[in-house]
């Protein structure tokens, strides 16, 4: 099959890691995607090369633009820059879908683009509609022009032949917002096989921070406010005094960097908790590797973490919070530990389990591996997505 990819996003962090796994798998199950961004994006080539700060990741040129508009320009001009972007699709995107030389058209949703979908449509494509979050819900952006954004919603989920979400909660939101017709599946997100064959132990990590003798509990990501990681270091600062070789280590950076930094420094733990700074992708393996047991404390309510997948696939013991995307992946006390959010207690009595139990933390980590092995993998995706579109091209 011939795919048409359609995405509205700067390729960088986990929506860059998504397009370019999903593409990349899709091509290797022998189809063809071309693909199609915003003027001057290439989640093709940026993905692997950013950094887990997407502040600090290094842009020019028309990135450049992309990067000062998503960062400084307020909510409201922002939005309508967003609905403005529909007339760059229809003179990007009108051509192409009119002489109809792909089979399928693959849209990654995006809050007030509807022009896309609408096309292909009107010229007889067969439509998958990936939605990654809804209208509404938590957004790191503010949200304003809510009905108008809902509006434009209702009517693309309407049109799409096929949605993809990336987890249980957005299925149920779509069926909310579209009705309970169509074909809607959760298709989470997955790990590249990399992972699972990746011999790096993580020593030239372990060694640089001396953790040597240590057990290292440790987080990886994009530090946002829901992320809770002021709550994990709570934790941490108190199973240290029944748990001294203990030591956390949180990789990347993120809004709330800075205030993290002072809590450490606050509660005096700089001997104890390590902020590594941005760390390009390429090297993320390697300080998960270092990781003994690795922690969520908290997630957004909607997403499917790519970073779970990632612990998982190394084969660490992996504590996460209990929420429909965390449950769609870990099964509690067989691949994964699952706690209640925003408790502490809940948080703290999971850590000291797997603290005091070295056989637990092997025992998990390798069902985790199991797991994301058999189920989680970009290519699995791709064969989902692969009959999702055979599927629905057959029924056209």
């Amino acid at each position: 099959m011939k795919f048409l990819y359609h995405h509205r996003t700067l390729g960088r962090g986990g929506e860059g890691v998504h397009i370019a796994s999903l593409v990349r798998a899709l091509d290797a199950l022998g189809h063809t995607t071309m693909v199609v961004s915003p003027p001057g994006v290439d989640p093709l080539k940026m993905a692997g090369d950013s950094p887990v700060d997407k502040d600090k990741s290094q842009v020019r040129g028309i990135n450049r633009i992309w990067k000062i508009v998503s960062c400084w320009v307020p909510d409201f001009f922002f939005e309508m820059l967003e609905i403005g972007y529909n007339m760059y699709v229809v003179f990007r995107l009108g051509p192409i879908l009119q002489r109809r030389s792909q089979d399928v058209y693959y849209e990654r949703y995006a809050f007030f683009m509807f022009m896309g979908v609408y096309l292909a449509k009107y010229f007889g494509w067969t439509v998958l509609l990936e939605v990654n979050e809804v209208v509404g819900v938590q957004r790191a952006r503010n949200q304003l022009l809510v009905p108008i954004s809902k509006w434009f919603e209702k009517m693309v989920f309407k049109k799409a032949d096929v949605i993809l979400t990336v987890s249980s909660f957005l299925k149920e939101e779509v069926l909310k917002r579209r009705g309970k017709t169509g074909s809607v599946h959760v298709i989470p997100n997955a790990v590249d096989s990399q992972v699972l064959e990746t011999k790096e132990t993580g020593e030239h990590i372990r060694k640089r921070y001396k953790f040597d003798g240590h057990i290292v509990v440790g987080f990886a990501g994009w530090f946002d406010t829901w992320d809770r990681l002021d709550l994990l270091i709570d934790v941490v600062k108190d199973v240290h005094q029944e748990y001294p070789n203990v030591r956390l280590m949180l990789v990347g950076n993120g809004p709330v960097a800075t205030l993290l930094s002072e809590q450490v420094r606050n509660a005096q733990l700089e001997e104890v908790v390590v902020l590594t700074g941005p760390v390009p992708r390429s090297q993320v393996l390697s300080y998960i590797a270092a990781m003994d047991i690795c922690v969520l404390p908290d997630s957004n309510v909607f997403g499917s973490p790519i970073v779970l997948f990632e612990f998982m696939g190394m084969g660490k013991a992996v504590i996460a919070p209990d929420l429909l995307p965390i449950r769609d992946i870990i099964e509690d006390r067989k691949d994964g530990l699952i706690v209640q959010r925003g408790d502490p207690s809940s948080l703290r009595q999971a850590l000291s389990l797997l603290l005091c139990d070295p056989a637990l933390r092997i025992e998990l980590g390798k069902c985790a591996r199991r797991k994301v092995y058999g189920k989680h993998t970009w290519h699995e995706n791709g064969k989902r997505v692969e009959r999702f579109a055979s599927l629905s091209m057959d029924l056209s």
